[in-house]
């Protein structure tokens, strides 16, 4: 019930995050919508002008894996989705000189890469500016191009200059012919290191595609969910993200729930299961163990019950007075069919009679001992000869009685309680 109430918790913890979920499972939709693709282009002028459409954070061509958007990291916002936060370097390692490079959405860029290190085997640092792109009214004349260029250059030197400084943290290039968007990625892992704006990138081969739906995954101490869509035809995917909350409250949360449901099924078994949980919890030898023992503080052997099913005799009262001694002291046994030297006397007794002694001995329980003590009555073979066996728990109530009398165990004996004994008793109670 502990860890029933941690996942409740959880669920409760990750409830108002839903509707994020489902505004973003929305706006991935409308942005696959948007798009449109044949042959190896895709369209994305409405998507990307539409002022109404919400972007979202990452949509791929699983054709090309080409990245048709990607979010925009902020000093406020550097989050990003690490199943995808990777960039093909053999496309990058293409613009060791600055080029013009067509993508897929009919967009043309100039890129320039280099790495970090005179040792050519550092980071990749990737930069861009668009030459025509459908956020920008005005294309840029060739007369501008070297330009460009020699502003790529720079920023790219600058970002190098950065990254070569252990700890430090890129932002996005402001200068005049400033970067259009940037990447730092590891060419070992193909992982991006920093992400500034958008720039055309492709996602590694091997690198697999999210799969639709609902995913959580933790960036540093923040828990985050990333919901994914697909088109009809699977050619696109949309991916975004929201922040659910620090997984250290989480496991916090995840404390109180266990902690609580736990505290609350105790108290409530305490109540009304006391009986289950006093016979769960006993402590008593097996037949071979009490056999090779014999008669003790735990252990008891009575040869059988009375002839007479309807009615209680000596042997009855003794097996009652050793229940009420059990109960009274410590967990113990008492082997039905069993004689005081430890050898097993066969109980001959069919289904039918099994059931009405053990609710023969229940009655007399119930009807002669005030409280009733917690016990298990079953039958076990032993080389094929039938014992029944009575399993008693100490029990909680201050005394047993039967017949007003209380008994204790006292070795192999069950002896009458002195008034010492019955104080002792009861302040255990108390205590």
């Amino acid at each position: 019930m502990g860890f029933v109430g941690a996942l409740l918790t959880v669920a409760a913890y990750l409830t108002p995050a839903y509707p994020s979920v489902l505004r973003w499972r929305n706006v991935n939709l409308n942005a696959l919508s948007e798009i449109k693709c044949a042959g190896d282009a895709c369209d994305t002028s409405v998507y990307s002008t539409d002022p109404r459409l919400e972007d979202a954070d990452y949509v791929v061509d699983a054709k090309s894996r080409f990245f048709i958007d990607e979010p925009h990291p902020t000093a406020a916002s550097p989050e990003r989705y690490p199943p995808m936060d990777y960039s093909d370097t053999a496309f990058i390692g293409k613009f060791r000189q600055p080029a013009s490079c067509n993508t897929p959405d009919g967009e043309v860029w100039r890129l320039y890469s280099r790495t970090v290190g005179a040792d050519g085997k550092g980071l990749e640092v990737f930069v861009g500016y668009a030459l025509k792109a459908p956020n920008k009214a005005i294309e840029i004349p060739n007369s501008l191009i070297a330009d460009v260029d020699s502003a790529l250059k720079r920023e790219a030197d600058k970002i190098a200059s950065i990254m070569s400084t252990p700890g430090a943290a890129v932002r996005p290039p402001r200068s005049v012919f400033s970067a259009d968007g940037f990447q730092v990625v590891d060419p070992d892992t193909k992982r991006v290191v920093e992400q500034g704006p958008w720039i055309p990138a492709y996602l590694p081969e091997g690198v697999p595609l999210p799969s639709s739906g609902l995913k959580l995954y933790m960036q540093g101490a923040e828990l985050y969910a990333a919901q994914t869509e697909t088109d009809t035809d699977g050619r696109l995917l949309a991916t975004s993200f929201t922040e659910i909350g620090s997984l250290g409250w989480v496991a916090c949360s995840c404390a109180v729930g266990f902690l609580f449901a736990a505290y609350i099924t105790h108290a409530l078994s305490r109540r009304f299961l006391r009986h289950y949980i006093a016979v769960s919890g006993m402590q008593v030898p097996s037949l071979e163990e009490a056999m090779r023992s014999g008669e003790g503080q735990s252990v008891e052997f009575k040869r059988g019950l009375s002839s007479d099913e309807n009615r209680a005799g000596s042997v009855e009262t003794e097996i009652l007075k050793s229940i009420v001694a059990f109960a009274n002291t410590n967990d113990g046994v008492i082997f039905i069919g069993v004689d005081d030297a430890g050898h097993v006397k066969r109980l001959e007794l069919d289904f039918t009679q099994r059931d009405r002694m053990e609710q023969k001995i229940r009655e007399l329980i119930r009807s002669r001992i005030k409280p009733t003590p917690p016990v298990q009555i079953t039958f076990e073979n032993v080389r094929g000869l039938l014992v029944a066996k009575i399993a008693v728990a100490s029990g909680e109530a201050p005394a047993y009685m039967i017949g007003g009398t209380i008994y204790i165990r006292n070795g192999s004996s069950d002896v009458q309680a002195q008034p010492e004994d019955v104080v002792r008793l009861v302040s255990e109670f108390a205590f």
